[in-house]
């Protein structure tokens, strides 16, 4: 008999034990517009075609119609409700949430109005705000199966798979030719252990769609897991027929692989919960969806709160979005349960200094780097942390504003770049740079902020080399102008004033009005003097 390879093995446990849907787009007109049986807004040409843009994800063709149409109807709550689950889509959340508080004054049962507050709160990765929002948006519009569906999703996040199953049942009575409902219900009776149900559910969606993949290849695991070697096979024999691309189609072959092989003893049945919503929430951050990942990540943390790597990777994840108060207790929770073991510890504390920078608690971050150091400082973090650690913040140096909340990784870690730069923390504010860039190759904020730095740090040969670079990827960005007056700035420090220059004559041509701030700008006095720098700001 052969031997299946243990990468075999692992590429097939991720496709199954780590599921992952994404969810509906843009919800339907029931969910969008106030009770259309009654209202006018059906026969709104421009209304409707503004929905239709939205559900083709042409979003800024569809905001700048309802954009219009707010300006002649400012007291029409469905105006406000379609921006905010456009605003949602593209990920502009906070300004969603404004939209979606203007639409519930006009209207408090608007039925987009709970709903879109579901879904933004999930995606921000708030699940207390976004359960409660759903629980309302199910039990007002109990008769919107999408209302149930979305309720379903935080619960499944959240771990309550039982309460889970019971919306998306309900959702199906009231959508009985929905084959995703069926097959999350199969997931979630798979989650649970009730096998007998979860066949029930996927051959439910395979009923309702031949073609629903991910319930086919779900069938065909469960059957093989359970030793029904033949109904896996014709399973999966269907599932190679359908003709369309889809990542299950890989997993499908490998598993055809383990019953050729007659190594169905080797596939696990049992999901194990907290490893579950693990695989889920990684699943999650690649694609993306960072709130979700939260989320998942946080149930995991909760099903397992004695699990080391679940903690690191909820700090990760915590750390990663700027959620300092999160970040702050699942530390000390680490730290805790770290015992002897002193690298743990010595990031915990590393951490927590960190957090102290960003709070703007100088002398508490100094304490807890200090405590690092004297545990462990293998990459000599601790060390150079220190180093460059300011007694105090300078006149114009400051902690991050509450009110600043992050949903991106690369806004967030740009951000906290931003904030070491601030203290005059070159080596970590590049640091952080480095790894926004590492996520987002072409994130400009951090391209011109790692300049800026270099800059700032007398590396001006450095800072010339990303600006000249970033001249070539982005001629025409928003911040131009302040970007050749920078260059022009380096190349001065550097002692090349031609090029000085002729940075100065491009900022200048660029808008004329930039002639005063050069003028005032103390790092040009090396041309003063010069003719050619006269012509330029005459």
């Amino acid at each position: 008999m052969k031997r299946v390879s243990i990468t075999i093995l692992l590429a097939l446990l991720i496709s199954a034990a780590n599921p992952f849907q994404a969810h509906a787009t843009f919800p339907s007109k029931s969910v969008v517009f106030w009770d259309l049986g009654q209202s006018d807004e059906k026969k709104d040409k421009e209304l409707m075609k503004a929905y239709d843009l939205a559900t083709q994800k042409e979003y800024g063709q569809a905001l700048a119609i309802i954009e219009q149409k707010m300006q002649k109807s400012p007291k029409q709550a469905s105006l406000y409700v379609m921006k905010g689950l456009i605003l949602n889509e593209t990920r502009m959340y906070m300004q969603a949430i404004r939209a979606l508080n203007e639409s519930q004054m006009m209207e408090a049962r608007h039925p987009g109005v709970h709903y879109g507050f579901c879904e933004v709160y999930r995606n921000l990765g708030m699940a207390d705000l976004s359960l409660q929002a759903c629980r309302v948006a199910e039990e007002i519009h109990i008769h919107l199966p999408e209302s149930h569906y979305e309720y379903a999703q935080i619960l499944k996040a959240t771990g309550d798979m039982k309460g889970a199953n019971q919306s998306l049942a309900t959702a199906a009575e009231l959508d009985p030719n929905n084959a995703q409902y069926h097959h999350e219900r199969g997931m979630n009776f798979y989650y649970l252990n009730q096998y007998d149900d979860a066949e029930k559910s996927f051959q439910k969606a395979l009923t309702i769609d031949p073609t629903d993949v991910d319930s086919g290849y779900q069938l065909a695991y469960i059957y093989a897991a359970r030793k029904k070697a033949d109904l896996a096979k014709n399973q999966i024999e269907k599932i190679l027929k359908i003709r369309k691309e889809h990542p299950k189609l890989e997993s499908a072959k490998i598993l055809m692989k383990y019953i050729e092989n007659n190594a169905l003893d080797k596939l696990p049945l049992e999901i194990i919960p907290h490893k579950y919503h693990v695989g889920r929430s990684k699943s999650l951050y690649k694609s993306g969806q960072y709130g979700l990942a939260l989320i998942e990540i946080e149930t995991a943390a909760k099903l397992k709160p004695n699990d080391l790597k679940v903690k690191e990777i909820q700090i990760g994840l915590t750390g990663f979005l700027l959620r300092v108060d999160k970040t702050e207790k699942v530390v000390k929770e680490m730290i805790a349960l770290a015992g002897e073991d002193s690298v743990i510890a010595a990031k915990g504390y590393q951490e927590l200094g960190d957090i102290e920078v960003v709070r703007g608690h100088l002398p508490l971050a100094r304490s807890f780097y200090e405590k690092a150091l004297k545990l462990s400082d293998p990459n000599g973090v601790a060390r150079q942390t220190l180093d460059e650690l300011p007694e105090k913040a300078g006149p114009s140096t400051g902690p991050l504003p509450e009110a600043e909340f992050f949903i991106e990784p690369s806004e967030a870690l740009n951000r906290k770049g931003e904030i070491f730069a601030q203290y005059k923390m070159y080596k970590r504010a590049i640091a952080m740079y480095s790894l926004v860039l590492r996520i987002k190759p072409q994130h400009l904020p951090s391209m011109l902020n790692t300049a800026t730095t270099y800059y700032n740090s007398t590396n001006y040969g450095k800072a010339i080399s990303i600006l000249e670079r970033l001249l070539i990827s982005h001629p025409q960005h928003d911040d131009i102008i302040t970007h050749h007056i920078l260059l022009a700035q380096a190349y001065v420090k550097s002692g090349n004033r031609g090029k000085g220059l002729k940075n100065i004559d491009i900022a200048i041509k660029l808008n004329p009005k930039v002639k005063d701030i050069i003028k005032a700008n103390p790092e040009f006095e090396p041309l003063r003097n010069m003719d050619e720098y006269k012509n330029l700001i005459k």
